[in-house]
């Protein structure tokens, strides 16, 4: 993760204490704060989020919002985050009271399902780790998020529509499931959240050309000769249903070596700088880094390329690029600015606080700005508070 997960903290803590102190009190004090589907309060779609109804209730709670909360938190933001775990919790006892509510609920699970279903959509290859309990044997197995979470809400939309409850509000869960996972998925397609190679969209788009590839293949297209049926030469990216041609075409292949794919990213990032397309050169320069070490473009493109890298919140890419401009341009007239962008990567998003410390010092003898050297100054306060000097 790039940032710790604060909100996601506060929220365990939240629960907690208002469970302990909720329980302090009479019973009858903390019915107003739960929701009546009957005569539903403003109020209690907020206040019943942070109920439970005893430990047992609390615990598991929080276990699900501990393992997939944090990683939420990090991708969505600190703000963004909070209020979308308050926006599921709403729609979750919007949907109880509209579907299936009857008794007054209480509890935080309609916000969880919010959040492991965002976590379906974002995160649906990582692996949790689950703990398998039948009577004296005890093991551990790991299974995607996609199917572990999937499971959960295919089980709880199963129990809405039969209408069962016995005390679990599974229309509740079922909508915050919906909420997560549609809001996720817009928010992925408008790209307002950073789209991700390992998303559920981007599965989605491999399995299709998958089935179209397939579908090819079983047509006689010859994926290894590049061969129709009768030996035409079939388009890959054309729809399946054109018509095989025959046709020959003579090209001339640059060579398939790390040289030559070096040389070709660094045109294309040298292009793509030029039209402003930052984020393609960006993308560029991480596949450049992955097959070239040493790798660093000119002084004007590795700083735009680094400045890219920080706005789309790739930190510890970032903090490398600007580390390589340093490196390979040390007579850099604006050497001090670079060294206070590194002591506030390092210090605020990668908590490395030796280092922060380090630029942030060579910032505040190099910066002639007084606002840049006490924004330096402040940080440098911080860091040592981090680390308790």
């Amino acid at each position: 993760m790039t940032r710790r997960p604060w909100v996601n903290y506060a929220l365990i803590a939240a629960n907690v204490i208002v469970h302990f102190y909720a329980h302090t009190l009479d019973g009858n004090a903390l019915r107003p704060y739960l929701l009546y589907p009957d005569s539903p309060r403003l109020w209690q779609f907020f206040t019943s989020v942070f109920l439970h109804a005893n430990v047992l209730h609390i615990a598991g709670n929080m276990l699900f919002l501990w393992v997939f909360g944090n990683a939420l938190n990090d991708r969505f933001g600190h703000v963004a985050y909070l209020a979308f775990y308050l926006a599921g919790g709403v729609i979750a006892g919007v949907g109880y009271v509209v579907l299936a509510g009857r008794a007054p609920v209480l509890g935080a699970s309609g916000a969880i399902c919010a959040v492991t279903g965002a976590y379906l959509v974002l995160f649906p290859r990582v692996r949790v780790t689950v703990l398998l309990w039948i009577f004296y044997f005890i093991t551990r197995l790991q299974v995607s998020s996609l199917l572990f979470v999937g499971f959960q809400f295919v089980y709880d939309a199963m129990m809405t529509v039969s209408g069962s409850e016995g005390g679990v509000a599974y229309a509740a869960h079922t909508s915050g499931y919906l909420f997560g996972i549609v809001t996720s998925l817009v928010l992925l397609a408008a790209k307002v959240v950073p789209r991700d190679p390992m998303d559920l969209l981007d599965m989605i788009t491999q399995s299709r050309r998958r089935q179209r590839f397939r579908r090819m293949v079983s047509q006689g297209y010859e994926p290894f000769l590049g061969t129709g049926p009768a030996g035409g030469v079939k388009n890959a990216d054309a729809d399946a249903s054109s018509r095989w041609v025959d046709a020959r075409s003579v090209h001339s292949a640059p060579p398939d070596t790390e040289a030559a794919r070096e040389l070709s990213l660094r045109r294309e990032i040298s292009a793509a700088c030029t039209r402003h397309d930052l984020p393609a050169a960006a993308g560029m320069y991480l596949q450049l880094v992955q097959i070239a070490d040493d790798a660093v473009l000119n002084r004007q493109n590795q700083l735009d390329v680094a400045n890219q890298l920080m706005d789309s919140e790739q930190y510890p890419a970032a903090a490398d690029g600007y580390e390589r401009l340093l490196k390979h341009y040390p007579a850099y007239e604006h050497a001090a600015d670079i060294h206070l962008m590194l002591g506030l990567l390092y210090g605020r998003y990668l908590h490395q606080y030796d280092r922060a410390e380090h630029y942030l010092d060579r910032a505040i003898e190099g910066l002639r700005e007084d606002r840049k050297i006490e924004m330096a100054r402040t940080e440098l306060q911080q860091v040592h508070r981090r680390r308790g000097v």
